[in-house]
């Protein structure tokens, strides 16, 4: 290697003397890009020439020089394996059964009748409001109705026989109708004096006390939860789209309780967030041991990406040139010489990468040997000895 560099540096020296280096510096501050060109020109051509005789001065001494010692490398060769990616995002739990339970109409909150932690079904009475007076009006409708009713039969049976006159008998009608309306009307503002279970749940929070003055849909009373049915959501950037469908298979790592979960997309959105451009994914669970809860933080590793072949090398053997491109040194057995190779510049495709490892798309194959320790020690075209194949 010092033969080598010594036989460059002579020639460069003897092509590229003090004067040619004057007349470049003479060149540029004249600005003549025509001939600064032409001196570019010629000094590639130097340059390429001198490479190729050094190419071939180190052939010379490799065939020559029985007892050199080459750079000691190991290498590693390339094998077809089952690769599967992981993108990494967060989502978190939530449950559709978690509502804030709110008065539909005015009134005293006149008894809580549940107590926080405990099991309710669906329909079961949680509180009354005070019915100002609504049921004693209701039953004075139902009276009037009574008679209504009793009125519109005989005025009915009295038209069918011709006995009296038509407008009797549709007001008659038409007051028994009304009627019959006010009263269904009463019971269901009578019915919204009592707030019942709208699911079976837990009372998670008493928010209102007893005596508080409820406004409709302003003041809540109480929480009520069902942790049965869990689902975990997240906001996915819009790129990841392609690769990411319903059912494809999802690791859950929930830090807070230390438990991870393998569950599928069971949800996939439409509509693509045009303010952080993402769309929504969902995916369901079952909440057995009750361990979930609302808006917990949920770390998912979504499977986006899997093949059957592919060529995995190990992220650290690939290198970058200056114009960003990607490159790998493979190993060419030299003839006659055992554990000697001429190592090969080879331009490669990136795909995706994990677990410091980066899959190769195109530039090798399968059975191809790589440097690997050593690598940033050789250049292209050098010969190694390699300690493994």
């Amino acid at each position: 290697m010092k033969k080598t560099l010594l036989i460059f540096t002579s020639i460069l020296l003897a092509q590229c003397g003090s004067s040619d280096k004057q007349t470049t510096a003479e060149l540029i501050e004249g600005g003549n890009l025509a001939a600064i060109q032409t001196k570019k020109t010629e000094v590639v051509k130097t340059i390429n020439a001198m490479q190729n005789e050094l190419t071939l001065l180190n052939d010379a001494i490799g065939e020559i020089d029985t007892q050199q010692q080459f750079l000691l490398v190991s290498a590693v060769t390339i094998q077809p394996t089952v690769y599967t990616h992981f993108a990494d995002f967060q989502g978190t739990l939530e449950t559709e059964k978690n509502i804030v339970v709110y008065p539909e109409i005015p009134g005293l909150l006149k008894s809580i009748h549940v107590s926080e932690g405990q099991k309710v079904k669906k329909g079961q009475l949680m509180a009354t409001l005070s019915d100002s007076g609504l049921v004693d009006q209701l039953e004075q409708m139902e009276l009037q109705l009574k008679l209504a009713k009793t009125t519109y039969k005989r005025q009915s049976r009295l038209w069918e026989q011709k006995i009296g006159s038509e407008i009797q008998y549709l007001q008659a009608k038409t007051q028994f109708k009304s009627l019959e309306k006010s009263v269904a009307q009463m019971k269901d503002q009578v019915a919204k004096t009592k707030l019942v279970a709208p699911f079976d749940g837990i009372i998670d929070h008493i928010i209102a006390d007893a005596g508080s003055n409820m406004g409709p849909g302003m003041t809540p009373v109480l929480r009520i939860i069902n942790l049965d049915d869990m689902k975990v959501t997240a906001s996915i950037p819009e790129a990841h789209l392609p690769n990411i469908t319903m059912n494809t298979p999802v690791v859950m790592d929930i830090p807070v309780i230390g438990k991870t979960l393998n569950a599928k997309i069971t949800s996939v959105g439409n509509f693509i967030n045009p303010n952080n451009r993402s769309f929504r994914i969902e995916i369901n669970l079952q909440n057995e041991g009750q361990e979930l809860k609302p808006n917990m933080t949920v770390q998912l590793r979504i499977n986006d990406y899997q093949n059957q072949a592919a060529l995995m090398v190990a992220s650290k053997n690939i290198l970058e040139d200056q114009t960003g491109a990607y490159y790998v040194y493979t190993l060419e057995a030299v003839a006659g010489k055992a554990d000697t190779f001429k190592t090969i510049k080879t331009f490669v495709t990136l795909g995706k990468s994990s677990n410091n490892y980066t899959e190769i798309l195109s530039g090798i194959k399968a059975g191809d040997r790589l440097v690997e320790d050593g690598i940033r020690l050789i250049e292209d075209q050098q010969l190694v000895n390699v300690t493994q194949s």
